[in-house]
């Protein structure tokens, strides 16, 4: 804060990993009943948005999607559908290739406070790892 001015100060922000209210399925289906092709279904956990949702109103922090296995253009498109649904804790959104692009890239992030991801991946975010639980 420099001279009265908020504007300089960096908002909490934390970083939830979609897989946290997705849950994705994958149908195989066959064409010509030989050529298998894979649909993929995604289906929303609306509780678990209702919560994030919640937390962001309550808290005052900032949300960032990110996505290990959506594209950039793919993640644009789900979040302006959570817009158009009226309850989109997000307000940025980012896709990495990999966990360790993500986890390189925390330390030069300082309004990063933590990431919400899988109980099985937590452990590589060091102290930013959280559960949806510890929110």
């Amino acid at each position: 804060m420099l001279k009265g001015d908020i504007s300089n100060e960096l908002s909490k922000r934390i970083l939830v990993v979609d897989e946290i209210f997705l849950d994705t399925e994958v149908e195989v289906t066959k064409k010509f009943k030989f050529i298998p092709v894979p649909k993929v279904n995604r289906k929303l956990n609306r509780s678990s948005l209702s919560f994030l949702y919640l937390f962001t109103v309550k808290q005052g922090v900032t949300l960032e999607l990110v996505s290990f296995t959506q594209d950039e253009e793919s993640l644009e498109k789900f979040v302006e559908q959570l817009d158009k649904m009226g309850t989109n804790p997000f307000r940025y959104f980012s896709s990495y290739t990999t966990v360790t692009q993500l986890v390189a890239e925390l330390p030069y992030r300082p309004e990063v406070v933590g990431v919400v991801d899988t109980q099985a991946r937590l452990l590589r975010y060091g102290h930013w790892g959280r559960s949806i639980n510890e929110l």
